[in-house]
């Protein structure tokens, strides 16, 4: 650790310079589900110089203490106005994966950085991404997945899904808001650990980001699987529209991020970004059994969410062989 620790005092200069310079803008704000695809996304977006944090409303970083924290865009909630401005003002570096700032002793975590521009990335916060959007000077960015994708990449790591579904069930404000039409079917799969339960449980967290996109028209949405299949011309797109700088340097970048992986997703750690990305777009066809994605369709057809309804979207065979 000592030598990480010099090494990045070596780097500071460079990456001060980076951070000084870099074009000024908006705090940019990536939200999706959890499996969703965000940590390719977000490490995707993060060029040198943008302040990189990952997952603040994460519980597991010992800030904030709800999951998945709900807030409706019409009301006010001092409690996350203060942290989130306290983040865009450099505070809570402890949440920045920007490079050397893992150890408190780096630079970047002594020293309040010359930010010009934040980008924030939590699927733990994708609940709020209407009341970010409306509250903040954000560029919202959503992201979604095919609920196979959700189903199969859940149940391959055994992550929670009745513990989460009976949580939302106790929260009253979503309910009301957004869930009422559901509670029969979340209480039927609250103890579930299958793909139905999985798929309700996407089901429920897409729908009220869903919801908060037709809310707010400046929150901008894309489908993971599109992004995976042209992810150099998507993302060069992606940083035109937010004013990012899109350089030789980025693409080099980006071809690392989309074309180095494995084709096998069991390969990948948890938040891995280095990824064959056509391959994780269609990984769940090998991975779900036939029964399973029948199990997973008639769920979410029982989702009023207007994605993944065409036929393509569950035909098995690879996108890479359909002519």
């Amino acid at each position: 650790m000592m030598t990480q620790i010099l090494s990045a005092w070596k780097q500071f200069p460079r990456q001060h310079a980076q951070l000084r310079g870099f074009p000024s803008g908006p705090p940019i704000f990536i939200g999706g589900t959890h499996r969703s695809g965000t940590t390719w996304f977000a490490s995707m977006m993060a060029e040198p110089g943008l302040w990189y944090i990952h997952e603040p409303f994460n519980p597991n970083k010992n800030i904030w203490s709800q999951g998945f924290t709900y807030a409706s865009p019409s009301c006010k909630r001092s409690d996350i106005d203060s942290y989130v401005a306290a983040i865009l003002d450099g505070r809570f570096r402890i949440t920045s994966i920007t490079p050397n700032t893992h150890h408190r002793l780096m630079p970047l975590r002594l020293f309040r950085p010359p930010i010009r521009r934040t980008m924030i990335k939590d699927p733990l916060a994708c609940l709020l991404t209407g009341y970010l959007a409306e509250h903040f000077d954000f560029q919202t960015l959503a992201l979604f997945r095919h609920p196979a994708g959700f189903v199969s990449s859940i149940l391959r790591l055994g992550w929670p899904i009745g513990d989460l579904i009976k949580d939302f069930l106790s929260r009253q404000d979503l309910i009301e808001d957004h869930l009422h039409p559901h509670v029969d079917l979340m209480e039927t799969h609250q103890n579930g650990n299958d793909a139905a339960a999985a798929t309700v449980l996407h089901g429920v967290l897409n729908l009220v980001q869903w919801n908060q996109l037709q809310q707010n028209p400046r929150i901008v949405h894309y489908l993971f699987e599109e992004l995976c299949e042209h992810p150099i011309e998507s993302f060069q797109t992606i940083f035109h529209e937010v004013g990012l700088p899109y350089t030789e340097e980025t693409r080099e970048r980006h071809t690392r991020l989309c074309m180095n992986g494995s084709i096998d997703p069991g390969d990948y750690h948890t938040h891995a970004v280095n990824r064959n990305s056509a391959a994780m777009a269609d990984s769940w066809k090998r991975q779900l059994s036939g029964e399973q994605i029948l199990q997973v369709q008639r769920v979410w057809d029982r989702f009023d969410v207007p994605l993944y309804r065409e036929p393509h979207w569950w035909s098995t065979m690879p996108s890479t062989e359909r002519v």
